[in-house]
């Protein structure tokens, strides 16, 4: 079995995933915003996906004042909608304890295998979304790369505070700038907002709604690629 049942009863196949599948309602958000980050080692509470990816696409907006920019930084973890987020850790330890029993070659197969499940559904995602085909635009990659560690950085100060090992991704890595102090929203706040990012900054395909100005051209995405 190689389909999940989704929130709203739709049965999600996850290696041929079909766009039209795609909940922007009730399935994206709101399975986003029950997801918790860090594994739930946040001692204020689950602190979501689906907030990462609403604060991360305020911040590129605010950085680059492109619309489409801020639009790929909140699709880019929607996938875990469907995967679950697997931390980083894990999914090395994972790819580390293969190697150790089946060789290298197996072990870099994991790691292929696991990139090629969630791009497919990039794919997906994306073009149900703003109708991107290829996933995250190649324009906006390396922002919502930059914008994802910076993002990370700040969470890490903020919600999980002091470690009693230094975390090497993050060496020399600016904080996102969040207006406010970082704190938890409860998961139905959190659904919500995801819902008004994507009538912000995709008003075209999710309707009429509060919204930054028409979208720019791309001279803020190079800029802030510049300063990173």
């Amino acid at each position: 079995m190689t389909w999940l049942q989704t929130a709203s009863g739709r049965a999600f196949d996850l290696l041929r995933p079909d766009w039209r599948q795609v909940d922007f309602q009730v399935d994206v958000p709101e399975a986003l915003a029950r997801i918790a980050r860090f594994t739930g080692h946040v001692s204020s509470g689950p602190y979501s996906v689906a907030q990462h990816c609403a604060l991360g696409a305020d911040a590129v907006f605010h950085a680059t004042k492109d619309r489409a920019a801020a639009a790929a930084f909140l699709l880019h973890d929607a996938h875990e909608a469907y995967l679950g987020d697997v931390a980083t850790p894990i999914a090395q330890a994972l790819v580390e304890r293969v190697r150790f029993f089946e060789g290298h070659i197996l072990g870099d197969i994991v790691t292929k295998a696991q990139k090629s499940l969630k791009g497919t559904l990039d794919k997906a995602i994306y073009f149900a979304a703003a109708g991107w085909g290829e996933g995250c635009p190649p324009a906006y990659r390396e922002i919502v790369r930059i914008y994802d560690i910076r993002m990370l950085a700040a969470e890490q100060a903020q919600l999980l505070g002091r470690c009693s090992k230094p975390w090497p991704s993050l060496e020399g890595v600016e904080p996102a700038r969040i207006a406010g102090k970082l704190t938890v929203w409860p998961w139905p706040k959190a659904a919500d907002e995801y819902r008004e990012r994507l009538r912000r900054y995709l008003p075209e395909r999710f309707g009429a709604g509060p919204s930054p100005s028409p979208r720019p051209s791309r001279t803020g995405a190079r800029r802030i690629l510049t300063e990173a």
